[in-house]
């Protein structure tokens, strides 16, 4: 606690020293002078609570003291003592008492009662302090209260019925302070029946000391809905209640919900797009391919073998061109993941530059692959992911280069604890690009100029990809261009070393020449008669007996006469689909033959769905034979005969 503070006045210096000594302890700081004008300072700059005044004193006397102090309103409350020797009359004492003093005290002093007048004076100074502290701090809370943006309310707790409110109630809910007193809050409810406020006053939850919390709605003006939070304190038996506007938040809740649905619905119709998309380009995609496979194991003169491998590269970039969208969908939603596998960085760049050779050869460009020495052998990367990143770059930097050369590099920067720092670039000598149009290259359909679209066409998907996929492997493509000076596109990943053999790229072998599986009967749904074609031509030529129906209707009816040792299932099929005919399989007709989905959709939620129908595998379209051929072995659970 602060302590006291005591003024003593008297024009004796003696008498200060003796008043000193009586009343000198540690929870009074006294201040002391011979001087009136000295004392008015003191008090004027010190919180003085009880001043001692000698009565007689020279030029002025302490009637005239006491009037100033009381007069004076940073001054009036110190309570006032007269000490003096003279006269005890009643007419002497009475003019003390008008100017403001409480007490006397006579000369001689007795130190008892000095310290008794004094010890009462300061726990009645203290006293009043208090009430004038709390009396200030009630005149604030009024001033909060009534100047509150909230509504802020004293409720009875067992009737719920309104004691005080502030005007507030006014500004949000458009109800006069008046009018509401006597009545209960829960009539002020849109909805007083299923209310969390009912809950409380019923419950009497709030009797446990701690701020309930809970929200409501009330009537507003024109009795349009507001949604209000309020929180609840109990004590000295009143509810105090601070109601405060929560309709922009709850607004804003509701707009995010909107949003959120609104995004779901979005994401269901661009699945949808996406799988229909998927089907109807890939399903005649199949067939273009599956014949150019047909074709190419004929009898072909030089010109005919010219033309099929320019079909099949057409096609090839057809599904490139499909396969990147698909790509861009899945990672933009999180669906996407990267797989490090142990890859031999130099057999996947001499692949790389094998399968491009022929663009180079066909514009006369020199295209080399130039691999530092100290690369590693054999790193954990994702190894199809990066041989479709470096496919785009060097695709491009064929497209755009009418003379000189492309070259793909592969550069060992370093190595720490972290694995060895590689980087991939593809530098090439073409058109190159302006600064204005290296902003606009990443961007999802966006080509360095329209100019540039219609001279060497292209989706402008490639780099899009190419950039999102790095980024994914936790690097950033960069690029180095000046406008016709060509390019250097690049980009670094931290790899570790591989502890195992890096897988061997296989060389694509013809349907014809796959080992046979004799004896064996297939039932296959499809209703596309191309691709029905193409089954029927690859199963044949592997020795399968083929029994091919048009939808999943006819596949039921087929397998309540027949049993197969194989079903290959389209998903997508008129009158009834693949995934209704496998649940009917499974779970109807207890089937446990394997059946092996074929479906021209390769989003996730398909697969899944194939899977859950009682599909035991999946193979989407467009598929290479030799693929095909691999998933019939497994599921038949033999062995090739060779």
């Amino acid at each position: 606690m602060e302590n006291t503070k005591l003024l003593l006045l008297d024009d004796r210096e003696e008498n200060l020293i003796s008043l000193k000594a009586i009343l000198s302890r540690e929870d009074i700081d006294i201040f002391a002078t011979t001087s009136p004008n000295e004392a008015l300072r003191i008090v004027w700059e010190n919180d003085i609570a009880v001043a001692l005044v000698d009565v007689q004193m020279p030029g002025m006397d302490g009637f005239e003291f006491a009037e100033t102090l009381v007069t004076n309103p940073k001054t009036k409350e110190i309570l006032i003592v007269f000490v003096t020797a003279i006269s005890k009359e009643t007419t002497y004492a009475v003019r003390g008492l008008k100017t403001g003093a409480i007490d006397y005290l006579y000369k001689p002093l007795d130190p008892y009662i000095t310290n008794a007048k004094v010890d009462s004076l300061i726990k009645l100074a203290r006293s009043q302090k208090e009430i004038r502290d709390k009396n200030k701090l009630l005149e604030n809370y009024a001033t909060i209260i009534l100047n509150s943006p909230d509504i802020i309310a004293t409720v009875e707790p067992e009737s719920g019925n309104i004691l005080s409110i502030n005007p507030s109630v006014e500004t949000i809910l458009g109800l006069q302070p008046s009018a509401l007193m006597g009545n209960t809050m829960l009539d002020l409810l849109v909805d007083p029946v299923n209310s969390e406020l009912r809950e409380v006053l019923i419950k009497r939850s709030f009797t446990g000391g701690e701020t309930i919390v809970v929200e409501d709605q009330f009537y507003g003006r024109l009795r349009q809905p507001v949604w209000l939070e309020l929180r609840i304190m109990y004590k000295n038996r009143l509810l105090f209640v601070n109601l405060h506007d929560v309709e922009k938040r709850k607004a804003h809740e509701r707009a995010l919900i909107d949003a959120q649905s609104q995004a779901e619905k979005s994401r269901k119709v661009k699945e949808a797009f996406l799988a229909n998309m998927s089907h109807e380009i890939r399903t005649p995609l199949n067939g273009i391919i599956g014949l150019g496979n047909l074709l190419a194991a004929t009898q072909l003169d030089n010109s005919q073998k010219e033309l099929i491998e320019m079909l099949r590269q057409s096609s090839g970039s057809l599904l490139n061109i499909l396969n990147d969208i698909l790509d861009i969908s899945k990672i933009d939603e999180g669906k996407f993941s990267i797989i490090p596998s142990s890859t031999d960085l130099r057999v996947l760049g001499k692949g790389i530059i094998d399968l491009m050779k022929f663009k180079a050869d066909e514009k006369k460009l020199g295209f080399e692959l130039v691999v530092m020495d100290s690369v590693p052998d054999c790193v954990l990367v994702d190894g199809m992911r990066l041989n479709q990143i470096l496919l785009n770059l060097i695709g491009n930097a064929l497209k755009f280069t009418q003379s000189g050369k492309v070259m793909l590099k592969i550069d060992h920067l370093g190595e720490t604890d972290a694995g060895h720092s590689v980087r991939f670039s593809v530098e090439d000598t073409g058109i190159g690009m302006s600064e204005d149009q290296i902003a606009n290259i990443f961007s999802e359909y966006g080509q360095a100029s329209e100019n540039t679209s219609l001279q060497y066409g292209g989706t402008g998907l490639g780099l899009t990809i190419s950039q999102k996929l790095v980024r994914l492997m936790g690097s950033e493509l960069e690029v180095n261009s000046k406008y016709n000076d060509g390019s250097q596109f690049f980009f670094t990943l931290l790899l570790m070393d591989a502890n195992e053999t890096a897988d061997v790229i296989r060389t694509p072998i013809s349907f014809q020449d796959l080992p046979p599986f004799t004896g064996k009967t297939v039932l296959v749904a499809e209703d596309n008669p191309i691709n029905a074609l193409l089954l029927k031509k690859y199963l044949k030529a592997w020795a399968l007996e083929a029994r091919v129906v048009n939808n999943g209707k006819e596949a039921v009816a087929a397998l309540k006469e027949q049993r197969f040792d194989l079903i290959i299932m389209d998903t997508r099929m008129p009158e009834m689909d693949g995934f209704q005919a496998a649940q009917i399989a499974r779970t109807q007709l207890k089937i446990i033959t394997p059946i092996l989905s074929l479906s021209a959709t390769v989003l996730p939620e398909e697969i899944e769905q194939a899977l859950a129908s009682g599909m035991n595998d999946t193979l989407s379209k467009p598929f290479e034979p030799e693929k095909l051929h691999r998933k019939i072995d497994s599921l038949l659970g033999v062995t090739a005969l060779h």
